[in-house]
């Protein structure tokens, strides 16, 4: 890192899922864990940016052994998990994020929504008028079941989280630093298109690549994105050049921030136009071609 004496000459920053996860996986192949763990090791500059909260990054992070700091809610903190507490976050300014509550609240749309709380070092994610997550329905389950691999360690990062749907009040008792929505595209598109009208606010509408029924609308700061986050991730570390990795329209201001930028071959049309170069089809493609790049830099 910066001040280390030793200089970082590429800083490799990847989303997760759709990029690292391929397909409709929630993990990593067994090659590919192997290899980042590998990469890790090496001493190699990689971390990850992505739209899931802090918990939903730890489990990557632990098991591959990330040292750097993360980027989630899209670009709304960059978080050193080593550290337990955040390195910078890029908030919703708390009026625009009530008028998002109400709006989301009036149309009755189910939503979630990151909240940091800067005095306990510590985010906090809520799920409002109904919306539920899968992954937290079966985390839940097994905490339920005394499961120990299923709770975080006190590392600044608690999980007890998300809550359910709770008053406005109790919403606004942080730093907003996302807000975001999936369903039908109608009613997805709708609270969009309200939101992109904010000023001060930054809104993406979405496809999944994997399934055309289902819309997403992520929400954040104008001040946040993964673009702007790992272009203050590089400045911080000290890093000579900045390369990315993404799948979809949401890594696309990441991409054009970088220097170099691939997308894996799914990507659809925008992002492909936005990256330097579509990576070669393979279940780990994003860490094959770093470990290559790695290695051919060995020998120069």
């Amino acid at each position: 890192r910066k001040g280390s004496g030793r200089v970082m000459k590429k800083l490799y920053v990847s989303d997760v899922d759709g990029t690292l996860y391929r397909g409709k996986s929630e993990g990593l192949s067994e090659t590919g864990r192997e290899l980042f763990i590998r990469l890790m090791q090496e001493g190699v500059g990689l971390t990850v940016a992505s739209g899931r909260n802090l918990y939903g990054v730890y489990d990557l992070a632990a098991s591959c052994g990330i040292t750097l700091p993360v980027i989630a809610y899209n670009g709304a903190v960059i978080y050193d998990f080593g550290k337990g507490k955040a390195e910078r976050t890029f908030p919703i300014q708390p009026a625009d994020a009530q008028r998002l509550f109400e709006q989301f609240d009036r149309q009755k749309v189910p939503y979630k929504t990151c909240v940091f709380r800067p005095q306990e070092e510590r985010c906090v994610t809520y799920l409002q008028n109904g919306y539920r997550s899968p992954n937290w329905s079966e985390r839940k389950k097994r905490i339920e079941q005394g499961c120990e691999d299923a709770v975080h360690p006190q590392n600044g990062l608690v999980y007890d989280e998300p809550f359910v749907d709770v008053p406005l009040s109790q919403l606004l008792e942080g730093e907003c630093l996302y807000i975001g929505s999936s369903g039908e595209q109608q009613a997805i598109t709708a609270i969009y298109e309200q939101a992109k009208q904010m000023p001060g606010v930054s809104a993406v509408l979405h496809c999944s690549p994997y399934d055309s029924r289902r819309w997403f609308v992520d929400i954040g700061s104008d001040r946040a994105g993964k673009g702007k986050a790992a272009v203050a991730l590089k400045q911080m570390l000290g890093a000579q050049q900045l390369v990315t990795f993404g799948d979809n329209h949401n890594d696309i201001p990441m991409l054009l921030a970088a220097d170099r930028s691939y997308v894996v071959p799914q990507a659809p049309q925008e992002a492909r136009q936005a990256a330097t170069a579509v990576l070669e089809e393979d279940a780990d493609c994003v860490l094959q071609f770093i470990w290559k790049e790695y290695q051919a830099d060995k020998t120069k």
